[in-house]
C-alpha cells in the first residue's frame, strides 16, 4: 500500500503501490547520500567507477524492486521477461545511484533541514504530502494535519512500520530537491550569447535557391566495379571509426525441435476435461467443485456483461442458472463453464467504517462487536469513529466517499457489494477488524457468478521422452559445422538465427529464458556446437558462428559494409570524372551526360535535405559555401554526384533583439540536460556488468 494512501487513510483501506514505490515516483533513479549503498565482502554483481555492487545487496534491491512490481501491477507471479526488465532496471539504478551521488557531492549542492522542513511540513510542502492532507471535500489543504499525523503515527502503528515508511519518503523528497537543484546548477551554465543566438537564427532561416545535375551511383552497376583486396585494407584501415564495437557479441544458428503435444495427448485432454464437465453438471457445491479441479485459480467473483471471454459471455448472460456449456477449446485450453449464480450488484458504493488496528490482536474482533452492539442501539457512529477508528477518515466520521469493487481490499470490498444499503457488518482484513456501514449503492447491473474449469493441452512425460530422443539424435549426428547445416529441417524440426548477442541479455527471437543458452555462447569458440537444452517448449541446440568482442571490429565481420563502401567510392570517382569533364555550365554537363538540371529551393543549412531527391548533408553543407553564379566541381552525395550553381541566397529578416531565439535555444538544450549529464557520466565511468554470472 502506498505511503500517501497509508497517511491519508492511516488504516490503509485503499489497494495502491506500496512503499518504497513513491521514491520511484518522485526521483526516477534514486541517489544514495553519504557512504556508498554498496558495500560487502560478498562476490560483486559489478563494479562502477571503482564502487562494487555486492550481489547481497544487489539481490536485495532486486527483491524490493519485484515487491514493488507486484504490489503496483497486481500480479504475484513474475515471468522470466519481466524479471529480465526489473534486474535490468536495478542494474540501471545503481549506476545512476553511484555516478550522480559524486557529480552532486563534487558540485557542493545540498538541502538544509529548515528546506525539508518547509517541504513537507510548511505551508507550501511537497505535491503528494499536499495530495495527502487535502480535505476531499473543501479541496483545501491543512499543513494542521500533517503535524498531526507526525506526532500520533507512533500511536496509531506502534509496529513503526508508517514511520518508516515516513522516513523514507523524507529521504526520497530531500534527494529529489538536490536532483533539482544540481541540474538547474548544470542549466545555469548552458549560457547562449548573442552571436551563437545570431548564428543558429541565421542557420534555420537563411536558405538557398540552386541549380544541380545529379548522377545517381546506381546508375553503375556494382558488377561492373571491381574490388581487389588491397582496395578492401584500404579503405578498412581508413575508415576504422565506422566499425566500432560497442560490446562483446555473439551470433550463432541454432536448431530445435518443439515440444508440442501429440494428438494422443490432446484426446486425453479432451476426456479429462469431459469427464469434469459431467461432474460440473451434477455438482451440489459448484464453486468448491471448480476450485478443486481448475487450473486457473477460481475467485467466484461477480462479472458484468463483456467482462467474460467473447466465448462465453453472451452465452452466459444469455442462459438460465445451472446452465454448463463445453466443453469447449479457448486460449489453448480445453475448458468447461457453469452458470452458478446471477446477481443485480452496484457498480459504486459508498460506506463509512471504523478500523481496529490488526495490532491489537483478538482483542480487535471483541472491540469491534461491541462498538457494533452500541451502532445497533442507536450509537453516534461519527463520535466512535473519532474516538476508536485507527483511519484517517475518522476526522470526517469513517466517511470513504464512493469507490468501486477494485479500490478496496477484497473482504471489504465484498461486504460493500454483496451487502445492501444499511446494512453494518464487522470485517476482518490484512489491516485489522472493520465496523463498516453501507450509506449507498449506485448504477445496478446484472452480474453473473461463472465457474470455468480449464486443462491446458500439455505434452505428456511419454510425449517429452520421443522427443528428446529425437533431437537427441539429431545432435549425435553433428560434430561441426559442416554437420550442423546438414540438419534436415522436418517434422517439427526448425532453425534460426541470433544475431548480435550480447553477454547479458535475457532475451532471443523465439526462445524463452534462454539464458544456459547465452552462456554458452560466451564459453565457446566459433565453429562450436553446444550441448541439447531444454529451452521453453524447444529442445534445442546451437552452432557459433561468430564472436565480435568490443573495439574495432575485424574486417572479415565487415566485409559487406566494406565492399558496399569501396564501390561507392569507385563510383563517385567515375561519376566525378564524367561531371567535371562535362563543361563549363549546368546546360552543358546535362547534355554531354544524358542528364536534366533540376532547379530546388529552400534548402537549408540546420536541415541538409534536397526536397525530392534524398538528405544531403554534404552537398547542401557545400550549397552555402559557395558563390552566387559560380558551378561547382562535383560533389560525392548519399545518392550521387553532384554539381551545383546557386540562383539566390534568401537571407533572413534582421532582428536587433536575440532575446526570443536565446530563451529558445537554452530552452531546447535545458531539455536534454538530465539525460546528457547521464550518458555523459556513464561514457567517463569504468563500469564492470557481472550480472551474467549470476541471473
Amino acid at each position: 500500500m502506498g505511503l500517501m494512501n497509508s497517511m491519508r487513510n492511516r488504516g490503509g483501506l485503499l489497494v495502491g503501490v506500496i512503499g518504497f514505490a513513491i521514491v520511484a515516483f518522485l526521483v526516477g533513479d534514486v541517489i544514495v547520500s553519504g557512504r556508498s549503498f554498496f558495500n560487502s565482502n560478498n562476490p560483486d554483481v559489478g563494479v562502477i567507477s571503482g564502487e562494487s555492487i555486492s550481489y547481497k545487496e544487489f539481490q536485495a534491491r532486486l527483491e524490493k524492486s519485484t515487491e514493488n512490481y507486484r504490489a503496483q501491477s497486481g500480479q504475484n507471479t513474475i515471468d522470466d521477461a519481466t524479471n529480465g526488465y526489473l534486474i535490468d532496471q536495478t542494474w540501471n539504478q545503481a549506476i545512476s545511484e553511484l555516478l550522480m551521488n559524486k557529480s552532486i557531492k563534487a558540485s557542493g549542492v545540498s538541502v538544509s533541514s529548515e528546506e525539508l522542513f518547509d517541504m513537507v511540513q510548511g505551508p507550501n510542502p511537497h505535491p503528494e504530502v499536499r495530495r495527502a492532507f487535502t480535505d476531499p471535500n473543501t479541496g483545501l489543504f491543512d499543513p494542521a494535519q500533517v503535524i498531526n499525523f507526525l506526532k500520533t503515527m507512533d500511536q496509531r502503528d506502534p509496529s513503526g512500520e508508517t514511520r518508516k515508511q515516513w522516513l523514507t519518503f523524507e529521504k526520497s523528497v530531500k534527494e529529489e530537491r538536490l536532483r533539482q537543484k544540481y541540474f538547474s546548477l548544470v542549466k545555469a551554465g548552458m549560457y547562449i550569447t548573442n552571436a551563437q543566438a545570431k548564428e543558429d537564427y541565421t542557420e534555420k532561416s537563411r536558405t538557398a535557391d540552386i541549380r544541380f545535375v545529379m548522377l545517381d551511383y546506381a546508375s553503375i552497376s556494382d558488377s561492373a566495379i571491381k574490388v581487389s583486396e588491397s582496395d578492401m585494407n584500404a579503405y578498412y584501415s581508413s575508415n576504422k571509426y565506422r566499425f566500432q564495437q560497442k560490446d562483446n557479441v555473439r551470433s550463432f544458428d541454432y536448431i530445435y525441435v518443439d515440444i508440442n503435444p501429440s494428438a494422443e495427448d490432446t484426446a486425453a485432454t479432451l476426456k479429462m476435461i469431459n469427464e469434469m464437465a459431467e461432474g460440473l453438471r451434477t455438482s451440489v457445491n459448484d464453486s468448491a467443485y471448480v476450485a478443486l479441479n481448475t487450473e486457473t485459480p477460481y475467485t467466484g467473483a461477480f462479472t458484468k456483461k463483456g467482462q467474460l471471454s467473447p466465448a462465453i459471455d453472451s452465452i452466459m448472460f444469455g442462459a438460465a442458472i445451472g446452465t454448463v456449456y463445453g466443453p469447449y477449446f479457448d486460449g489453448g485450453a480445453f475448458r468447461v463453464a457453469k452458470l452458478i449464480a446471477v446477481k443485480q450488484m452496484p457498480d459504486s458504493v459508498r460506506a463509512r467504517h471504523i478500523l481496529l488496528p490488526a495490532s491489537m490482536g483478538p482483542a480487535a474482533k471483541t472491540t469491534a462487536d461491541s462498538l457494533k452492539k452500541v451502532l445497533d442501539e442507536g450509537g453516534n457512529f461519527a463520535a466512535l469513529a473519532l474516538q476508536y477508528s485507527s483511519d484517517g477518515s475518522k476526522d470526517r466520521a469513517g466517511d470513504l466517499g464512493y469507490f468501486d469493487q477494485h479500490a478496496m481490499v477484497k473482504p471489504f470490498s465484498d461486504a460493500c457489494f454483496f451487502g445492501k444499503k444499511g446494512d453494518r457488518v464487522v470485517v476482518s482484513s490484512q489491516f485489522g477488524v472493520h465496523i463498516i456501514e453501507i450509506m449507498d449503492q449506485k448504477n445496478f447491473n446484472k452480474t453473473v457468478q461463472v465457474g470455468v474449469i480449464d486443462r491446458k493441452i500439455e505434452p505428456s512425460q511419454s510425449t517429452r521422452q520421443t522427443l528428446y530422443a529425437k533431437a537427441n539424435g539429431l545432435i549425435s549426428t553433428v560434430k561441426n559445422t559442416a554437420d550442423f547445416e546438414k540438419v534436415a529441417l522436418v517434422d517439427g524440426v526448425g532453425k534460426r538465427v541470433a544475431e548480435n548477442v550480447k553477454e547479458s541479455d535475457r532475451f532471443i527471437a523465439g526462445l524463452e529464458s534462454p539464458r544456459e543458452l547465452i552462456r554458452w555462447a560466451y564459453k565457446a569458440e566459433k565453429g562450436d556446437v553446444s550441448p541439447l537444452f531444454e529451452i521453453g517448449n524447444k529442445y534445442v541446440f546451437a552452432n557459433m558462428t561468430q564472436i565480435k568482442n568490443k573495439g574495432t571490429l575485424a574486417l572479415e565481420y565487415v566485409k559487406a559494409e566494406v565492399e558496399a563502401g569501396v564501390k561507392k567510392e569507385k563510383k563517385a570517382e567515375m561519376l566525378k570524372e564524367k561531371l567535371n569533364a562535362g563543361g563549363a555550365n549546368l546546360e552543358a554537363v546535362a547534355q554531354k551526360t544524358g542528364s536534366a538540371v533540376t532547379p530546388a529551393t529552400g534548402l537549408n543549412f540546420a536541415y541538409p535535405v534536397i526536397p525530392g531527391v534524398a538528405r544531403e548533408p554534404e552537398v547542401v553543407g557545400t550549397v552555402f559555401g559557395l558563390t552566387k553564379g559560380k558551378v561547382s566541381k562535383a560533389i560525392a552525395g548519399q545518392r550521387g554526384v553532384y554539381m551545383v550553381d546557386v540562383t539566390n541566397f534568401n537571407e533572413p529578416a534582421p532582428i536587433t533583439d536575440y532575446t526570443p531565439a536565446k530563451f529558445q535555444l537554452s530552452n531546447a538544450i535545458g531539455q536534454r540536460v538530465e539525460s546528457s549529464v547521464m550518458e555523459a557520466l556513464k561514457a567517463k565511468a569504468d563500469i564492470q556488468d557481472n550480472r551474467v554470472k549470476y541471473y
